[in-house]
């Protein structure tokens, strides 16, 4: 059977609740969303390096 949520939907899923959990800690939605923009853009620019 094949999963019905797709990786991108599943990260974006944990975008969203990464988002509602900085505006529940007390940021606002702006903050939250700059915070966010700024954690993609370094996994953007610093890709994963192998141990291999």
């Amino acid at each position: 059977m094949v999963d019905p949520i797709t990786e991108l939907a599943a990260l974006a899923n944990q975008m969203h609740e990464l988002y509602r959990a900085y505006v529940d800690a007390g940021f606002t939605e702006a903050e939250a969303l700059e915070l966010i923009k700024h954690q993609i853009t370094i996994a953007a620019t610093n890709p994963p390096t192998s141990d291999t």
